[in-house]
């Protein structure tokens, strides 16, 4: 008990925090729907929800997120099958694929698809060199172009979180049904398919959140009205038609709608994680010439599918389009970018967004670290589902809901300092890293050896003395990887920044947005090509610090 009183006294403070920072701009947004100039009213929310246009939305933001994570589970099924029963080289490589997509920005894809399968992009180029036209096939501005980005995101998490569980079955039974005389397809439906059930649910349901709350590649690939979704008529209800009122009465609509998903998403996770696995490696050698044939087509459909955009950022940044300043190979936008080259533009703001951007990323990182590390381990010490489920409520709320209310509770406050911007900005960031952090370090902190810190205490070792010298050092690999995640998702997230910032706190997703819809690619693409940098160190980091993990375990 005295163990427990430690480690709730150390919680107490990240968990009033985390009330402080996700409740209370919750709270201000929301009740904008309930309290006008006049006073209390319900009218706001029944004109919401029973408003045919706003089913009409909810209709299609279910679809896109629906058909999205369909298919992103349906690609990575095969995947799943190959990378959790056979060894082969490289195959770590397109596990960690899963880190780089994850801790990719929505902009930068949307710029890569851009670039990418555009009307001028690489392409349409290649078509109309192999068929001498001089016509294009649409890609971009359409359903698909939203199905093929939350896909190119998504595909990977999938892949990795059921083929992890896959590998992790024992293989007995299976074999036992093959030589019984089973075919592969019995086999698969009776015995496989059913452990694999809840974890294949779990992934879905996953992706259909992320899809869901899906807000950059909807607004620029969407091309249009007709492809609306909840979060993106929030933003453009408040920023736009600047009916603050109307987007808060959305706000609660979408977040009902996002809890409910939630609550089922941590049913089934919690259902997955109680189930018994293995810890044999079921992965055999490859000897049939058939999948060895199979792997290499799916492995490069896989390469040319998410590196073809990515790579198209770099070359591009690099190629000048400009009558003004020459077409053809150019370091124009890096010149503008490093402050080489005078910029009356937007570029001319690309040092500050850098600054910015590294800032925000650090002290979030920071601090989300050290909060999901008190938290976790009062979770693991109590067994606490309340509060590792509170913790994980911001997944429940958009970014562009969050922003919302950060930008009613910056209002409130009648402040022009642009210090108070920055905090608000660095708060909204916090949320939205937090979960991700905690979701990293919690399971570690369940595992760690009880024997080790009883001994400890026998010793005569006080709990914070236990808790500085033999946890958190235990502890020290999975820490590093949650800073590594919480910093490359607030390097990267745009949402909660766009509509909070009001022009005043520019980072690079912001600087990012605001090229493309100058439609100054060249320039945007250098900027891009510094997020993908920053990306790729943290996937490689990333894939460094798993690989220690693995050789210490």
């Amino acid at each position: 008990m005295r163990k427990n009183r430690f480690y709730f006294r150390m919680a107490f403070m990240p968990l009033l925090i985390l009330l402080v920072i996700f409740f209370l701009p919750l709270c201000f947004n929301l009740s904008r729907a309930f309290f006008t100039e006049e006073g209390f009213t319900l009218d706001l929310l029944k004109e919401v929800f029973f408003d045919r246009y706003t089913y009409r939305i909810l209709s299609f933001t279910l679809l896109q997120a629906s058909i999205s994570s369909l298919v992103s589970v349906l690609v990575a099924l095969p995947g799943s099958w190959l990378y959790a029963n056979y060894r082969f080289r490289f195959k770590s490589f397109f596990l960690s694929l899963s880190t780089l997509c994850f801790v990719l920005p929505s902009i930068l894809v949307v710029l890569g698809f851009v670039i990418f399968y555009g009307n001028s992009g690489f392409v349409n180029d290649l078509y109309r060199l192999i068929t001498g036209s001089d016509g294009s096939v649409k890609f971009l501005y359409s359903f698909r172009a939203i199905i093929m980005a939350h896909a190119f995101l998504n595909i990977p998490i999938a892949l990795n979180l059921i083929s992890s569980a896959w590998a992790h079955y024992p293989a007995n039974e299976e074999k036992a049904s093959r030589m019984l005389g089973a075919s592969a397809l019995r086999t698969f439906t009776k015995i496989t398919f059913p452990r694999l059930r809840g974890t294949i649910l779990s992934a879905f349901l996953l992706i259909f959140l992320f899809c869901f709350t899906s807000f950059s590649i909807i607004l620029v690939l969407g091309g249009g009205p007709e492809y609306t979704t909840l979060e993106v008529e929030i933003y453009r209800t408040n920023n736009i038609a600047l009916d603050s009122a109307r987007a808060s009465s959305l706000s609660i609509f979408s977040f009902l709608a996002n809890l409910i998903i939630l609550a089922i998403y941590l049913h089934f996770s919690k259902t997955e994680e109680s189930r018994e696995k293995s810890n044999s490696d079921r992965a055999v050698p490859i000897k049939r010439t058939g999948i060895k044939i199979f792997l290499f087509i799916y492995n490069i459909l896989l390469l040319v599918f998410f590196l073809g955009p990515l790579l198209s950022i770099p070359a591009r940044s690099f190629w000048s389009t400009s009558k003004r300043y020459g077409e053809g190979f150019s370091l124009k936008s890096y010149e503008e970018l490093f402050g080489m080259r005078s910029s009356i533009g937007m570029m001319s703001d690309a040092l500050t967004a850098l600054f910015n951007s590294i800032v925000i990323a650090l002290v979030t990182g920071l601090t989300a670290v050290m909060l999901s590390l008190f938290l976790s381990l009062y979770v693991s010490k109590r067994k606490s589902r309340l509060a590792e489920t509170f913790s994980m409520l911001p997944l429940a709320v958009s970014s562009v809901t969050l922003g919302l209310g950060y930008y009613i509770i910056k209002a409130h406050l009648h402040s022009s300092s642009l210090l108070v911007s920055y905090t608000l900005v660095i708060l909204a960031h916090l949320v939205i890293a937090l979960p991700f952090s905690m979701r990293t370090v919690t399971p570690v902190a369940k595992n760690i050896n009880r024997r080790i810190t009883d001994s400890a205490a026998m010793l005569g070792s006080a709990d914070w003395r236990t808790c500085i010298f033999v946890e958190i050092p235990m502890l020290s690999s999975v820490l590093g990887k949650a800073f590594i995640f919480s910093f490359a998702l607030s390097m990267g997230e745009a949402n909660a920044t766009l509509t909070l910032s009001e022009g005043r706190v520019i980072t690079l997703p912001i600087l990012l947005y605001r090229l493309i819809n100058s439609y100054n690619y060249q320039g945007a693409c250098a900027v891009g090509t510094l997020l993908i940098v920053s990306s790729l160190i943290v996937f490689l980091v990333s894939h460094l610090v798993t690989g220690r993990e693995k050789d210490n375990a």
